[in-house]
């Protein structure tokens, strides 16, 4: 939350304290361990730091989201991409004892170059294609929140994969050593992506209906949140200049949404992993099918 809000002065994070305690109440219930992406200029606050490492040991898996998080990762410069990923990679493998392996670029900023980058790194796997058509007004209203700064607006735009919505595949796939495991989507061409974000943006009846599509259509199936989901009224002083209209609202109905999803995963009876462990399933999976 503290990139979303710009890094002002003073400003005290709730992702690493109060909004990071409700993720671990939720784990508790329902008995997962997370799957968590940082950012690596988040962890130059030592509260941060030190908090992401007692997630790692109680057995979370922690993995890359850049340092900066700009928008437009998949189409920077080779040097300015490779600062971006290798700076949090060594901070991250500084504060949890263990290099990451896994990796999710902001906005889901997909680039050839960029697996070419995880492959080097000894990525297993990646997470930032988008194989759906709700990527465009995504993309479109990520646009309009930064209206009235030039500098986020051209990179929210500034981005090589406008064609992946149209071609990209709905099904983990190998780029080298690197496992691309994509956004989930609904059946059928045509499918629509989902994660938490969509009960925001279409309505929470239908995002669950879309929930249980996708996992009844996909083998592998994970499901991406946001801090901002669960934060609330209370977690900000008025003063911050949010981009995320979803930071913010009533505690009580964020978590009771959280939990109806979490209860949909739960009734699809499928096994709940780190998304480490999904990728190394579908990397065997893979090698097997290729090998026929």
């Amino acid at each position: 939350m503290a990139q979303a809000a710009g890094y002002p002065a003073g400003y005290v994070d709730p992702t690493y304290r109060q909004v990071m305690d409700r993720f671990l109440a939720l784990a508790d219930k329902f008995r997962f361990q997370y799957s968590m992406y940082a950012i690596g200029q988040d962890l130059d606050d030592p509260h941060a730091s030190a908090r992401l490492r007692e997630i790692a040991a109680a057995g979370h898996e922690i993995g890359n989201h850049t340092w900066s998080h700009y928008t437009d990762l998949g189409a920077l410069k080779p040097l300015e991409m490779r600062e971006e990923v290798v700076r949090t990679h060594e901070r991250l493998t500084e504060v949890i004892g263990k290099p990451p392996r896994g990796f999710i670029a902001p906005a889901w900023s997909y680039s050839e170059r960029l697996l070419r980058l995880l492959a080097e790194l000894g990525y297993q796997y990646d997470m930032s294609l988008f194989p759906s058509l709700l990527y465009y007004p995504f993309v479109f209203k990520n646009a309009l929140n930064h209206i009235g700064n030039a500098d986020k607006l051209l990179r929210v735009l500034n981005r090589r994969d406008w064609t992946q919505p149209l071609v990209g595949s709905r099904d983990p796939f190998m780029r080298g050593n690197v496992v691309v495991i994509p956004v989930p989507t609904t059946p059928g061409p045509l499918g629509v992506a989902v994660w938490h974000t969509t009960g925001f943006l279409l309505g929470w009846k239908r995002h669950f209906r879309m929930m249980r599509e996708a996992i009844g259509a996909r083998r592998y199936f994970h499901y991406v949140i946001h801090p901002a989901d669960l934060t609330c009224d209370d977690d900000f002083n008025g003063t911050e200049r949010m981009h995320l209209e979803r930071a913010g609202g009533s505690l009580a109905e964020k978590m009771n949404r959280m939990e109806e999803c979490f209860a949909i995963l739960a009734e699809s009876g499928r096994k709940w992993t780190t998304v480490g462990e999904l990728a190394e399933n579908a990397r065997k999976e893979l090698r097997l099918t290729n090998a026929a």
